[in-house]
């Protein structure tokens, strides 16, 4: 016991008084902090840092960017933090060429809008203009004749907009295979049917069929061919029950013989 160091509070009052320093510099530097953060937030949010700086645009191909651009109620004038994507993404969605869209905001100051184009499924010709036709029976501005793609169906003699996007939505359903098939598709209504079409096909073969179930019926279309002659010349009736009819060779003599001696 009498070895004993006994500490006395003379002793520990140097102590106390250290440990209580400590604490209040590290209170002082705690509020210190705060305060510079709150400094630099304001000014963050005052000055032209808290902007958008870049809109990303991903996906369109048919849209022209300054297009998408006009649509949005935001720049890179805009504070990041007033941009609603939700908003955004209805704007940019009345664009007809757009079947969805996402727009999302990269912290700090980056907007990405990824889009979903429509297809062109065909081109629809009209007062000697061709139409690109979307998957949503929308057509766009016209182009010329030069620049419509020779892999591209063209739509001949249409004229009512609900048969038009009744045609653009079987061409969506049809296999791209046979899609690139097809060079015309004539309107060629008749008294017993509104709906009848007639195909011109790239492989030299003419199709008779319907708008209504015409994807359907066009799947065999490839396999029906496989088993023709290639040098017998026809009409191919595609319909519930498909049939091959070969034209007269006697009409077709006849007609080349009026032709030659005219």
């Amino acid at each position: 016991m009498k070895n004993e160091k006994v500490t006395t509070i003379e002793d520990r009052i140097p102590k106390l008084k250290q440990q209580r320093k400590q604490k209040a510099n590290r209170r002082m530097i705690f509020y210190i902090s705060f305060f510079f953060l709150l400094i630099l937030i304001i000014v963050y949010f005052q000055s032209p840092l808290s902007d958008v700086r870049t809109i990303d645009i991903k996906g369109n191909q048919l849209i022209p960017e300054n297009i998408i651009l006009d649509r949005l109620d935001f720049s890179t004038d805009t504070s990041y933090w007033s941009v609603n994507p939700k908003a955004a993404e209805s704007d940019v969605q009345k664009i007809v060429q757009v079947e969805s869209v996402n727009v999302e905001k990269v912290f700090p100051n980056k907007v990405v809008i990824t889009v979903t184009e429509f297809e062109k499924v065909a081109f629809l010709t009209t007062d000697g203009k061709y139409l690109p036709l979307l998957q949503n029976g929308e057509s766009l501005p016209k182009v010329s004749e030069a620049t419509v793609p020779s892999n591209a169906p063209i739509l001949v003699n249409w004229k009512k907009e609900e048969l038009i996007k009744e045609m653009a939505a079987e061409l969506t359903k049809l296999s791209e295979s046979v899609r690139l098939r097809i060079s015309e598709i004539h309107h060629t209504p008749s008294d017993n049917d509104a709906k009848h079409i007639t195909l011109y096909m790239n492989d030299g073969f003419e199709v008779q069929s319907r708008i209504t179930n015409f994807a359907a019926y066009m799947q065999y279309y490839p396999s029906i061919v496989d088993k023709l002659d290639g040098n017998t010349n026809g009409v191919i009736h595609m319909s519930e029950s498909p049939r091959f009819e070969a034209f007269d060779i006697e009409e077709e003599e006849g007609e080349e013989q009026t032709e030659n001696e005219g």
